[in-house]
C-alpha cells in the first residue's frame, strides 16, 4: 500500500495540530487549520477585526460608532466618547477635564488652559505660575534668581497672552476650537528676557565711558 508522508498539512492550533487532507488557511491570520478551528473564535484571530467588520455601538448613547478597516473598536469608541458622545457621563468627564484643578476653584474655562511647567489645566485666573503655586516653577533655582527680570518682561507679556485667550474663547463661543500654542509664547518671553539683559549689558558699559569723558573735560 502507498503511503503519501507529505500530502496534507497540520493544523495550526496547538492543541490540536490535526493532519488535514484538506487543509484550509485563514483568510486574516493566514494560518493552516482543520475544519473545526476555520473559525476566528475557534483559533483565537488576532486579526479578526480585519475582516470580521462590525460597527461598534457606543454603550452610553448607542449609537453606531464609523470605524474604519484596519481600526480597533474599543480604540474608536473610546475617542467617540471623549469628543462626540452626547451622553450625560460623557458630558460630565468632558467638564471635568475643563476644570480648574485649584482645589478651591471650581470654574471651568470654553477652552483648556494648560500650564507649560506642570501641564495642568487652569481657569483664567489661575493659569500663572505664581498663581497655582506651580511646583515645576518651585524646583527651577535659575527661575527664582530671574524672577524680577521674568515678572518684569511677563507685564509687557501678559497683554498678548490675555488677547490670545481672549480669542480663543472668543472662538469656541462661537463653535472654533484653536489651542493656545505655548511654545510660541515661550519663544516671545525668551526673545523679551534677551533684549532686557542686551539693554542693561549696554547700559552698564555705557557708564565707565561718561565718568572717564568728564574727567579729561575737568
Amino acid at each position: 500500500m502507498a503511503e503519501f508522508p507529505d500530502f496534507g498539512k497540520h493544523c495550526s492550533v496547538p492543541e490540536c495540530r490535526l493532519l488535514e487532507f484538506l487543509p484550509m488557511k485563514c483568510d486574516a491570520c493566514t494560518s493552516i487549520l482543520c475544519s473545526q478551528h476555520i473559525l476566528y473564535d475557534a483559533h483565537r484571530c488576532q486579526s479578526a477585526y480585519r475582516k470580521n467588520i462590525q460597527v461598534p455601538v457606543c454603550p452610553l448613547c448607542n449609537k453606531p460608532v464609523p470605524t474604519a478597516k484596519n481600526e480597533l473598536p474599543d480604540q474608536k469608541v473610546g475617542e467617540h466618547i471623549d469628543r462626540d458622545c452626547k451622553s450625560d457621563p460623557a458630558k460630565q468627564k468632558r467638564n471635568d477635564d475643563l476644570q480648574c484643578s485649584m482645589l478651591t476653584c471650581k470654574k471651568r474655562e470654553l477652552v483648556p488652559i494648560n500650564c507649560r511647567d506642570c501641564r495642568r489645566n487652569f481657569c483664567l485666573n489661575h493659569r500663572h505660575t505664581s498663581e497655582h503655586n506651580c511646583l515645576k516653577h518651585k524646583e527651577n533655582p535659575m527661575l527664582r534668581k530671574r524672577s524680577g527680570s521674568v515678572m518684569q518682561v511677563a507685564q509687557n507679556f501678559s497683554t498678548e497672552n490675555d488677547e490670545e485667550l481672549a480669542k480663543a474663547l472668543h472662538a469656541a463661543m462661537n463653535g472654533n476650537f484653536p489651542s493656545v500654542d505655548p511654545e510660541e509664547m515661550s519663544r516671545r518671553l525668551a526673545r523679551q528676557l534677551q533684549e532686557e539683559e542686551y539693554r542693561n549689558s549696554n547700559g552698564n558699559q555705557s557708564q565707565p565711558e561718561n565718568s572717564s569723558q568728564r574727567c579729561n573735560v575737568s
